[in-house]
């Protein structure tokens, strides 16, 4: 490519074109993006679009990702794994069979790594220095078995894109500062395209064929190729004279296939809706669509007042989605798009007047005999268009017309064009071009304020026209007059007529301030329609009818303020719409239908599609290309299906059945992810450690129509209950538990078209040390070595304990035991030995003896008590039966004792044994010596709470309680139970015997 020559020329065409004035001949709409969306640089060269679904931008100052609504732009910087350089050559985006992008730039041949976001530069055997800005590689084109082929200044090279090898072939003819461009076909050629020529490499000979254009061989030819391009398995070669060649594989040439006015700066295939073949061919400063069927080619070029016009500047590069159908164009002036699916209508403005305001478009209606003329009625003008040619020009008229103010238009059967205006009626001949004016509707004093604002033709050919405040007129053609509607009978039809229609049967159908009348010409009839049989929420009133329609199976559309109803020819309402089953809109200004039986309603909120057999609306508004979201004017139908409405300076037209919806589910990516607000690098899983509280992810549906019409739905599963939906592109979590997460993102498209399968992200959140497993484990561990500690503490104190109380126990038996015992038996001794001599000695020798023997068995219950091996209950329970038994028995008293199976395994404290048997012992001391009972029973139990229960009954005299005398024996009772944390009640009554309870937790 001769990359200078194309640049200074590039740049000289941008300072020498001015702006076209004329309308798009087509109605295509283009949508525009320049450096003020975000992109970097206007001019652009280079366009792809990933595997991912992410639209690919270069520029001559930096290369831009986009998707859909944000650029994100990536320029060179001091990083080795950044950008080489600014500047992007044509073409020079490729993504590779592994998706990765290969860059061509001033300064090199890059890859970019979608996983790492980040730039490996391919170092070049021939390369300069690698520094300045004079690298420039070709863009990289890849062959079928996936080898990359592109060109430095002094080589092509053959590259092995995993690997990075490269083989260099030379170039037959070096020009300093310009590259070679190879292009493999997908017949296996190896075109290289050089200085305006082109070659066929012979990889294998490393040979070059020469194909077209003048080099040193062949100085004759006279045309220089301007750019080679491959198309859907089609080489073409465009030539510096317009000239478009294509490669005949049977003959082996490039054979012209077509010559344009314009030089070709790309060629894009494309298809017409009826599967004919349309080129778009890229110029320098326009671009045009050619059908080589028609041989028809249509100029799109820049128009000052339409923001959805071609952008203008160069065509530098072009890129058509297979899949979408968008096309998208690089010029020098920024990127332009059409979106067949986005931008649903096309459009024309009415051309600008000499003073003023523009005039809106009242009503479009379709030539009488020629299919391509159409006549457009503004407020003062009437103008002939040649949808054809794009030819819009004003209808010539008398100075006095152009004063008035035209509200409605037909064009009869003979072709003549009539308009209501004020004053009367004006009618036009085309075939003579000449006016008249017709001011006989009514007597002279009442013609100043005659205004005929709405005219219909019957089916007898007879025209209708209604006026302001004079009724109803019809135009009798034999005799050249127009004569009053005369309303016999009851019904008659009131002064205002605002809204004439006829209807297959022939009659003539009114709406008045008054309400909808319906009139017979045959018969003369008039006869009111009133509006009944409606939902109580909706009650329509005859008053205030916005606008009506008969259609074509007879049924009646009326609206009005909130409501449309459907009825029968006599009212019945059948059908009602408001804001609450689908309606968006207060006023309908015009209802028209299509021939698919479907009614579009002008409002003032967005155009409404309404089928009447789904009883579903669909809403069209400035997104989708018409002129406001408001329609105030006429709707009206042409013969081949085509709808017309008309705006302030300009009307939309669009054929319904092309109404494409966007079926294409959009690809949902994962575009940056914050942590802490600092970027991560985007993958399919992320950890977040334990001082890394905030997370944020953003994520983006790829599809470009109308991308501010996509939504989302995700959900963080593990956190969030439920899908949320929204058409925020972002979302940040905070404070997540430790654990695993998934985030799943789905989207939909501008028409509702979900992708389901959508992306995710996997999430795992690092816990701190201390609420890991192993530090929990370990505090765990930490707990039981303490409580361990604590437990062998306890139990050497207890041993110890144990210990010192065996050794007192075993001290007091054999000390104080042995002590007691010889005092006992010293004191029988001497008793016996001075018994004879001293006998007053006896009786105290004899309490001494007793004495001994008392405090012995109460040492013996102490070393019970202390000793440890009587800790279990068990013992306790055995030596209490032994004392039971031994004091019942003494006396002759029946003892029973009951003891629960559970005390084996129960152990007590010293104070629990020592409490608990001393309050038995005392309690059956007391019965034997006082109550004189023949029966004492001891139950001993513990109940599932661990509380133990220990009750004495006799059944002897008993006593009162409370005449008992104050003594040691009760409170002592009382004070030892408290000891041991239990309670203890008393019952007895004089000659019922007596029980006591004792109550206290083990």
């Amino acid at each position: 490519m001769r990359f200078w020559r194309w640049l200074l020329y590039l740049t000289t065409q941008l300072l020498m074109v001015p702006l076209s004035l004329l309308g798009q001949p087509s109605g295509v709409s283009f949508q525009h993006y320049t450096t003020q969306e975000g992109l970097s640089n206007d001019q652009v060269t280079a366009i792809l679009k990933d595997r991912r679904g992410f639209m690919w931008f270069g520029t001559v100052n930096g290369l831009n990702r986009f998707d859909g609504v944000k650029f994100t732009v990536y320029k060179r910087t001091e990083r080795p794994d950044g950008l080489p350089g600014n500047y992007i050559v044509s073409d020079g985006l490729a993504e590779d069979r592994d998706g990765f992008i290969w860059v061509s730039t001033n300064r090199g041949l890059c890859r970019y790594d979608p996983q790492t976001d980040r730039f490996l530069t391919i170092p070049l055997p021939q390369q300069r220095d690698q520094v300045a800005d004079n690298d420039f590689v070709s863009p990289v084109h890849f062959d079928r078995a996936g080898i990359g082929w592109f060109a430095s200044v002094d080589h092509v090279y053959c590259l092995e894109s995993r690997t990075h090898q490269l083989t260099p072939f030379p170039i037959p003819m070096i020009h300093p500062g310009t590259y070679a461009i190879p292009l493999p076909d997908q017949q296996g050629h190896i075109w290289v395209w050089h200085w305006g020529v082109i070659y066929r490499l012979d990889p294998k000979t490393k040979t070059y064929t020469y194909f077209l254009g003048a080099d040193a061989k062949h100085p004759n030819e006279h045309q220089s190729v301007e750019r080679l391009t491959e198309q859907n398995g089609h080489v073409f070669a465009l030539l510096e004279q317009g000239e478009v060649r294509q490669y005949d594989k049977t003959t082996d040439r490039f054979n012209k296939l077509f010559e344009h006015s314009e030089v070709s700066t790309d060629l894009v295939e494309d298809q017409l809706p009826d599967g004919q073949l349309l080129l778009w061919l890229g110029g320098y400063n326009r671009l045009t669509a050619y059908v080589p069927s028609t041989k028809r080619f249509t100029e799109f070029t820049h128009v000052a007042d339409d923001p959805l016009s071609y952008p203008g500047g160069s065509v530098g590069v072009m890129w058509m989605d297979r899949q979408t159908g968008i096309m998208w164009i690089g010029t020098s002036e920024g990127i332009a798009k059409i979106d067949p699916v986005a931008l649903k209508f096309s459009r024309t403005w009415l051309p600008k007047r000499s003073a003023g305001p523009p005039e809106p478009a009242e009503v479009v209606r379709q030539d009488y005999r020629k299919n391509d003329q159409y006549w457009i009625l503004g407020h003062h003008t009437l103008y002939l268009w040649d949808r054809q040619s794009g030819s819009l020009k004003p209808v010539p008229n008398e100075t006095n017309l152009t004063i008035r103010r035209y509200y409605a238009m037909l064009q009869d059967r003979q072709g003549q064009v009539w308009v209501g205006m004020q004053g009367g009626v004006a009618i036009y001949d085309p075939t003579s071009t000449q006016w008249q004016i017709r001011h006989d509707l009514a007597v002279k004093d009442k013609q100043a304020k005659l205004t005929v604002q709405t005219l219909c033709q019957g089916a007898d050919g007879r025209i209708w026209l209604g006026t302001t405040s004079n009724g109803l007129f019809w135009y009798d053609q034999a005799t050249n007059q127009f004569k009053p509607w005369l309303s016999p009978g009851p019904d008659q039809l009131p002064m205002e007529i605002g809204q004439l229609q006829t209807d297959l049967r022939g009659w003539i159908w009114a709406k008045t301030r008054s309400g909808l009348f319906r009139l017979n010409p045959a018969t003369g009839q008039t006869k009111r329609i009133q509006l009944r049989g409606s939902e109580k929420s909706v009650q329509p009133s005859d008053q205030i009818h916005s606008t009506f329609l008969v259609d074509r199976q007879g049924k009646l559309w009326v609206s009005g303020i909130d409501f449309l109803v459907q009825a029968d020819i006599n009212g019945q309402i059948q059908q009602t719409y408001t804001l609450t089953n689908g309606l968006l809109a207060d006023h309908v200004f015009g209802i028209t239908e299509d021939q698919q039986g479907h009614l579009w309603l002008a409002s003032d909120e967005q155009l409404h599609e309404l089928d009447p057999k789904t009883k579903r609306f669909r809403y069209y508004n400035e997104s989708n290309g018409l002129f406001s979201n408001t329609q105030f004017k006429v709707i009206s139908l042409d013969r081949q299906g085509t709808l017309f409405t008309g705006f302030f300076g300009a009307f939309a037209y669009w054929k319904p059945e092309n109404l494409r919806q966007n079926h294409v589910p959009p690809p949902v990516v994962i575009t940056h992810i914050r942590v802490n607000n600092r970027p991560r690098e985007v993958t399919s899983t992320i950890q977040l450690e334990p001082e890394e509280t905030t997370l944020a992810v953003d994520f983006a549906a790829l599809s470009f129509s109308q991308p501010e019409k996509n939504r989302y739905a995700y959900q963080l599963v593990g956190f969030d209950t439920d899908w949320i939906i929204t058409n925020d592109r972002s979302t940040t979590y905070t404070n997540l538990e430790p654990g695993n997460y998934t985030f799943w993102v789905k989207a939909a498209n501008n028409d509702g078209a979900w992708n389901e399968t959508g992306t995710t992200l996997a999430i795992k959140v690092v816990p701190p040390y201390w609420k890991t497993a192993w530090f929990r484990s370990l505090l765990v561990l930490v707990i039981l070595g303490i409580l361990y500690a604590i437990y062998q503490y306890r139990e050497r104190q207890r041993q110890h304990l144990e210990r010192i109380r065996d050794r007192i126990a075993t001290d007091l038996h054999d000390d104080m035991g042995s002590t007691l015992s010889s005092i006992r038996i010293f004191s029988d001794v001497v008793q016996q030995q001075i018994a004879p001599t001293t006998p007053e000695a006896v009786p105290i020798l004899q309490r001494i003896s007793n004495s001994a023997t008392t405090l012995s068995e109460s040492m013996q219950d102490i070393i019970w008590t202390i000793q440890t091996k009587n800790d279990r209950l068990d013992d306790v329970v055995t030596r209490m039966r032994e004392f039971g038994l031994k004091m019942a028995e003494a006396k002759g008293i029946m003892f029973r004792m009951d003891v629960s199976d559970q005390f084996e395994k129960t152990r007590l404290n010293v104070e629990q044994r020592r409490n608990l048997y001393l309050i038995f012992k005392e309690s059956i001391n007391n019965a034997v010596k006082y109550a004189e009972p023949s029966r004492i029973d001891v139950s001993l139990t513990i109940n599932a709470g661990k509380q133990l229960r220990l009750t004495i009954k006799d059944d002897g005299r008993g006593f009162d309680p409370d005449r008992v005398q104050a003594g040691n024996g009760l409170p002592n009772l009382q004070k030892r139970a408290l000891e041991i944390g239990g309670s203890l009640t008393l019952k007895s009554k004089p000659g019922a015997g007596t029980a006591i309870e004792l109550l206290t937790k083990l």
